[in-house]
């Protein structure tokens, strides 16, 4: 029979723009400790690069602002919460955030739920879909003005 209850769940998290392979590394070790520990899957890992941010971000750690950063994207599926080492019930996301909260080379983070109520084995045998890229979007004031032929 398989666990019933399992939720998919997409995290992004942004590293300092000079993040090394081996900080990456380390968070990226730290983020699928906590889904493995949860006995939970990844679904899909990326690692977007460096990128500019909407807006300037504050260090915690150092006095600056970071204008660029470099995006790590997780999507998973986990149960809401396990029960970890202090045989204490802890939720899944609650727990990543923590952890990325405490390390230093992140400069911010966010999680979504995508779904709830997940048979693990059946979400894990459908593929994922593939996005298609969005057309480029004339805008109104781009359009020539053929429609004023009177």
């Amino acid at each position: 029979m398989a666990i019933v209850g399992h939720r998919e769940y997409e995290t992004i998290y942004i590293l300092r723009p000079n993040a090394d392979e081996d900080t990456r590394t380390n968070v990226r070790n730290r983020v699928e400790s906590v889904i493995e520990a949860a006995g939970g899957h990844i679904l899909k890992f990326d690692e977007w690069g460096v990128r500019r941010l909407a807006y300037r971000i504050r260090d915690s750690v150092e006095p600056r602002y970071h204008e660029q950063g470099n995006y790590q994207y997780y999507r998973f599926i986990a149960p809401p919460s396990f029960v970890d080492l202090d045989n204490e019930e802890v939720d899944v996301v609650a727990e990543i955030e923590r952890n990325l909260g405490i390390l230093d080379p992140v400069i911010k983070y966010i999680s979504v739920k995508l779904d709830e109520h997940l048979d693990p084995e059946e979400r894990l045998n459908r593929p994922e879909k593939k996005i298609e890229p969005v057309a480029d979007v004339q805008h109104a004031d781009d359009e020539d003005d053929d429609e004023d032929d009177d």
